[in-house]
């Protein structure tokens, strides 16, 4: 529980626009960081001071991609004293095609500190951009001392590599309830922890679930992302509440099924991010390379929740509903059979099309 407190403490001190020490003890590396999103003229002349140097900028690799800097490594730039805050943001998560600055000394980043810092912004759902400078301790003073005295938060790169891959095998239901929905009546819901997080994930078990004949049965399983804007206001944008509905329609035809409702917003950037990249389509990307834009893989899902939850119901063969064979791919790597996949027949319309193709051409999804 220390370790989680003392994370959302860091992700408190980013969102305001403070800064944070981020510690590798073992290559005796200590950076003063920022989140990008968040800076403003303070930010940057508190890291000149303190540094008694002019910061960088941290890009991802998808990022440095659009900005046509060849790299398979996140990669640090200096900042110019010349550029502006407003440059510094075009840098980091504009229009890649509208920017216009002279890109000096690009260095390939190819520590853990470095590529935890990004994943430490992905995780609270920031733009995965970072300000920072290398502390020169002249006096040999411990960082942590340096810390308290400046009044900033000091974390060690080890905890973090513990909070950022946590294992998920210690999930726990904590409640259970009849939840008769519109397509049926018979369907229960399941509340699941994990120690010492304090998010809450659910399924929605739909029919006679056989648990215990597991060499026989295998359950209808989808696996659905969490779209306020289709599920909910049934956005004509994407097709993610129309999958919802006819899996489900599927699971009462089947008198059986389990819908796993993952808090992954986005594809997992969060619902803020994933605005920003309807914008960014506004002006003419398509869903993936706006995630690209923006920093982000074009998924940055994960299903190791998924797989917990199915193996702590005692299924480890199902049948999954879903038109995306990644999905399918790893869930497999994680030890989940999957028997069968089932198709969803998607009807695109005048606005999805394109994002329908999209995923059909770039994300290798199947929808004939």
């Amino acid at each position: 529980m220390k370790h989680n407190l003392q994370f959302e403490r860091i992700l408190f001190e980013l969102n305001r626009g403070y800064h944070i020490i981020l510690s590798d003890n073992e290559n005796r590396c200590n950076i003063l960081f920022s989140a990008t999103e968040a800076i403003n003229e303070n930010t940057l002349n508190f890291h000149k001071k303190f540094s008694k140097s002019f910061p960088s900028i941290l890009l991802s690799a998808e990022r440095c991609k659009t900005l046509n800097i060849k790299t398979d490594y996140c990669c640090s730039i200096s900042i110019n004293f010349e550029w502006t805050i407003e440059s510094i943001f075009d840098l980091a998560f504009g229009n890649s095609a509208d920017n216009d600055l002279k890109l000096n000394g690009v260095i390939e980043e190819k520590s853990k500190l470095m590529n935890l810092s990004l994943q430490i912004l992905k995780k609270g759902k920031l733009l995965p951009s970072g300000i920072f400078s290398i502390i020169n301790n002249s006096q040999n003073a411990p960082v942590e001392k340096l810390a308290l005295k400046n009044k900033i938060f000091f974390f060690n790169m080890s905890d973090l590599e513990e909070i950022l891959d946590p294992k998920k095998d210690n999930i726990e239901i904590i409640t259970r309830a009849k939840l008769p929905i519109k397509k049926t009546k018979d369907a229960e819901i399941i509340i699941f922890k994990f120690n010492d997080e304090p998010k809450e994930y659910f399924c929605i078990l739909i029919g006679k679930i056989n648990k215990n004949n597991l060499s026989n049965f295998s359950p209808t399983v989808r696996i659905h992302s969490q779209c306020l804007t289709g599920d909910i206001f049934h956005s004509l944008k994407c097709d993610c509440g129309e999958q919802l509905n006819k899996s489900l329609d599927i699971m009462v035809k089947n008198e059986e099924g389990v819908l796993i409702y993952l808090p992954q917003e986005g594809r997992d950037i969060g619902l803020t991010n994933k605005i920003r990249a309807y914008k960014l389509q506004e002006n003419g990307l398509d869903t993936v390379d706006a995630n690209l834009t923006l920093g982000f893989r074009d998924d940055e899902r994960s299903y190791d929740v998924a797989v917990a939850i199915l193996k702590k119901l005692n299924f480890k063969k199902i049948n999954l509903i879903t038109n995306n064979p990644n999905k399918v791919k790893k869930l497999n790597d994680e030890g989940l059979e999957v028997v069968k996949r089932i198709q969803l027949k998607i009807e695109p319309n005048e606005i999805n099309k394109q994002y329908l193709n999209t995923k059909k051409i770039k994300s290798n999804h199947i929808f004939d």
